[in-house]
This record gives C-alpha cells, sequence and structure tokens, in this order.
C-alpha cells in the first residue's frame, strides 16, 4: 500500500463506519417497523436485478473497448469538420 492510497482507504473505512452506525441506529430506535415477505422478496429481486444490468453493462464496456469498437466512432469525430 502506497501513501496515495491510504487516504482513500481512510475515507472508505470511516464510510462504512458510518454506515453501520446509521443502521445500528435505525434498528434501536424504529423497531416497530416491519416488512413482509413480499416485501423482502422485493428488496432481494430488486438487488439481484440492479447487479445484474450494472455487471452487464460494464462488461459490453470493457468488450467494445477491447474489439476496438470505440475507435471506428472516435476517428469519424476526429476526422470531421467541427461546425462553427
Amino acid at each position: 500500500m502506497n501513501r496515495t492510497n491510504t487516504p482513500l482507504i481512510a475515507v472508505a473505512v470511516v464510510a462504512i463506519l458510518l454506515c453501520l452506525a446509521f443502521i445500528v441506529w435505525g434498528l434501536a430506535n424504529l423497531p416497530e417497523v416491519s416488512m413482509g415477505i413480499h416485501g423482502w422478496i422485493a428488496l432481494g429481486l430488486g438487488t439481484v436485478v440492479s447487479v445484474a444490468v450494472g455487471g452487464g453493462l460494464a462488461a459490453i464496456l470493457i468488450i467494445s473497448r477491447r474489439n476496438g469498437y470505440d475507435e471506428a466512432a472516435h476517428q469519424v469525430f476526429k476526422d470531421s469538420e467541427p461546425d462553427l
């Protein structure tokens, strides 16, 4: 670990600790709030679908960059005259 990563790791640790503190506070102050089985199913499915869509889009981005699909569009833009 070099010196440039140390502040980033410290900020990440503080953010995670703040999130955990907020969760503990919420659980302690809102004990009567509950979620039924349909809410847990919706939460789980929403999480899985969101992660799948994000992963798919990231994969498409990486594949298109590695295969050079982005270069053709960049070259056309570079060769054309700008409209003034």
